[in-house]
């Protein structure tokens, strides 16, 4: 048995092993300064203040002179509390001898008649793929180049130290799991990290196989702590019921906690995905069993100034394969250490109670902990619970992403861009504090400072000096190296159509600042919707001026109607479902009057203002708005009768898109470069599917074009067209198009 970390609960070491760690945090200007007069009156926090308040929270644990030693004993807090602790070996020995999956073996024997002792000999081989380890020298020396790559390529790890005192503080009397969000393979080692630097004991990590299969790197992974599991194997039923039991007892049986990521992939978009419930729903067995009396679950929000993978993720979104993990690729990807990356923050969200959420008692649950495992199955109603925690989560996580400079910088500038206008730094910092109020108004964490706008936006742009530069002190794209518009790809692995190099010129910067919007759709989707709804109760209401019929609650009606609309078309690309639509109606509303974007009338009738703050909010929808009008258009031009594939699908969008595209000086209206992102299409499929508007055969997974009442594409194609429309921006690749030719007529 190991020794038991528990000791160190009540008496654990100061975060890092250092003296004096509070010395410096993330500071910002917009607070009250502190005065020694205890009797003057308290003035009422603004959401600004409130805001700065929150971001002294964070603190750069690897700051010089406060970083983790990492030859300090390591007395943990554990996640889960128990009498004696299992080692990893143990945990497998407990596994393998548990009348639990005793019971499956028998049941697997007698269905392939095989003898018993074979069945046990297999159900061993996949325990040691699956199993954890877990070595400290390998974890120290982990931690030591992490902070020497981090010291060299970030300008800081930000963490909130508040969120993780909270967090810690509920620790030891149920399982935890810690849910992050998922952008980069950085969140692997930086969870790890950060527990390692608050005495936390470090998760287990549940990780792909293609890392198990790097040479050198999966046992290097496999004991800082990392699980293994095999991307898919719904034909292999062994396998899952083993995997399932391994993750049960870790859960219910072993002291470390489990982390995994229920978007089940990185975002390449940096939003939110739709959640995977197939690992959460087998973390929380134990849970439905009785086996554990609760389980605390620990939203873990993850954001980078610029995400390691950036410039592939723009060239995955428009087909180009993503390259094979391999040892090689790994050492041949640490020449990012002569860039910059900028900072990365960390928060944590409050723990979630399993039980308290879900309402139970200790009555309602199932106790089925003796029954084999091959038949321990969640029921519906618990599988409908699981989706809504599963929700609850990607909401906690969204809601504390900090919103940092070149967020902030992506979505103004992209804003100018469409409506032919470029931007200089008094302009870019106007605009940009004038954003950080209103993200702070909506509750959202902004890193940026108004002391510092200038020097922070001249730092963005040097950190993403690949994407925008100042030329002549006006802010535009960086031409794209000539290699890598001369770069020739292989067309029969491009993963839909084989874009030209002029589109590819427009197509990737375009892509790469949407990626950094991308965040901020969190707080901006439903206020673009009520925008839009507004612009369209507008012009109704002007259509109709003559009679007059309209009054202050059936415009509201009509902007409720609208926007659950929106909401319906979009679930799927904004993940912000909450059951807190009526609130946020209201907080949206509020804010369009206040600053000036609405008016609305006591008789009903309603004024939208053509100002900039109705610009940078529409901005942030346009994309996507284009990206469904698009694909509508696309599929109306596919008769009823005829099948095809999702490829053929993705083929004939970016086809279209690219006709679009190429048209003189990028005039063609409601069309943007994102359109021919793949994974928002194959997103917008998904929707159109299960709105009725596409058939997906179940055996062949071909599509059909569904012709039924109720369910008419060209209705949704004249809806979109309607939103379109509306918007205030006429082109939106024009400025990018531009600078583009401009560079390939020099190559």
């Amino acid at each position: 048995m190991e020794m038991n970390p528990a000791a160190a609960t009540a008496t654990a070491t100061t975060p890092g092993g250092g003296t004096a760690r509070r010395e410096r945090r993330f500071e910002d200007d917009a607070s009250t300064p502190t005065s020694s007069a205890s009797s003057a009156p308290t003035p009422t926090p603004t959401p600004a203040s409130i805001a700065a308040d929150y971001m002294r929270n964070f603190e750069n644990i690897i700051q010089p002179g406060k970083e983790a030693s990492m030859t300090r004993e390591f007395n943990p807090q554990v996640a889960y509390e128990f009498e004696r602790y299992l080692n990893p070996q143990k945990l497998k020995q407990h596994v393998l001898g548990s009348e639990k999956l005793r019971s499956i073996l028998e049941h697997y024997a007698r269905e392939t008649q095989q003898p018993l002792k074979k069945m046990q000999q297999q159900a061993k081989g996949i325990i040691d793929e699956i199993g954890l380890d877990r070595n400290m020298a390998i974890i120290r020396w982990c931690g030591i180049a992490i902070t020497a790559i981090g010291q060299r390529i970030c300008d800081g790890f930000y963490v909130n130290s508040a969120s993780m005192a909270n967090v810690r503080k509920d620790m030891g009397r149920c399982p935890v799991l810690y849910l992050p969000s998922h952008r980069s393979y950085m969140d692997f080692i930086l969870m790890s990290y950060i527990c390692y630097y608050y005495d936390i004991e470090i998760p287990g990590i549940a990780a792909g196989m293609d890392f198990h299969s790097m040479f050198g790197m999966g046992t290097m992974l496999r004991k800082t702590g990392a699980f293994f599991m095999r991307r898919s194997f719904s034909n292999d039923e062994l396998y899952w019921d083993i995997f399932r039991e391994y993750m049960y007892a870790l859960v219910a049986n072993y002291h470390i906690g489990v982390e995994f990521f229920i978007e089940g992939t990185r975002s390449r978009n940096f939003k939110a995905l739709v959640p995977k419930v197939g690992l959460l729903s087998m973390a929380l067995l134990p849970y439905f069993t009785g086996e554990v009396p609760d389980v605390m679950i620990v939203p873990v929000s993850v954001a980078y100034e610029r995400v390691l993978e950036e410039q592939l993720f723009v060239y995955e979104l428009l087909g180009v394969p993503k390259p094979k993990e391999t040892t090689k690729g790994f050492f041949k990807a640490l020449k990012i250490i002569d860039e910059r990356f900028g900072k990365m923050f960390l928060d944590f969200g409050d723990p979630i109670s399993v039980r308290e959420f879900f309402g139970h008692d200790s009555g309602q649950r199932m106790q089925r902990a003796g029954v084999g495992g091959h038949l321990q199955k969640l029921n519906r109603q618990e599988i409908e619970l699981i989706k809504q925690l599963a929700n609850e989560i990607i909401y906690q996580q969204q809601r504390r992403i900090v919103i940092n400079t070149f967020n902030l910088l992506s979505l103004y500038y992209a804003s100018q861009l469409y409506a032919q206008r470029s931007a200089n730094i008094d302009e870019l910092s106007r605009g940009m504090l004038h954003l950080k109020r209103i993200f702070n108004q909506l509750g959202a964490h902004v890193s940026i400072k108004a002391s510092s706008i200038k020097a922070d936006i001249i730092d963005a742009v040097e950190i993403h000096s690949n994407i925008v530069q100042f030329s002549q002190a006006r802010l535009q794209f960086t031409p794209l190296a000539a290699k890598q518009l001369a770069t020739q790809i292989d067309v029969k692995r491009m993963k839909a159509h084989a874009l030209c190099p002029s589109t590819m010129a427009v197509a990737v910067p375009m892509l790469a600042l949407q990626l950094y919007v991308n965040p901020c759709l969190f707080w901006l989707a439903r206020p673009a919707y009520l925008l839009l709804a507004a612009l369209k109760e507008q012009r109704k209401q002007e259509q109709q001026q003559s009679s007059g019929s309209y009054s202050y609650d059936s415009t509201l009606t009509a902007l409720h109607s609208y926007v659950s609309s929106m909401d319906s078309l979009f679930q799927h690309e904004f993940i912000i479902e909450s059951n807190r639509e009526a609130v946020e109606f209201e907080t949206h509303l509020q804010l369009l009057l206040d600053e000036k974007v609405l008016e609305l009338e006591a008789g009903g009738r309603i004024k939208v203002q053509d100002n900039e703050c109705a610009h940078v909010i529409l901005a942030a929808l346009a994309p996507f708005l284009c990206l469904y009008y698009q694909l509508a258009v696309t599929l109306r031009q596919i008769p009823f009768d005829i099948e095809f594939s999702n490829k053929d699908l993705l083929v004939r969008v970016q086809k279209h898109v690219e006709q679009l595209l190429q048209q003189p000086g990028g005039a063609a209206p409601h069309v943007h470069p994102y359109c021919l992102a793949l994974d928002n299409l194959n997103i917008a499929i998904q929707a159109l599917i299960q709105r009725g508007y596409l058939l997906k055969c179940r055996d062949s997974g071909q599509l059909r074009v569904v012709d039924a009442p109720g369910k008419c594409l060209r209705e949704l194609e004249q809806q979109l067209l309607e939103y379109c429309q509306l918007m205030p921006f006429a082109q939106y690749s024009m400025a990018a198009n531009q600078q583009a030719q401009c560079h390939i007529a020099k190559l």
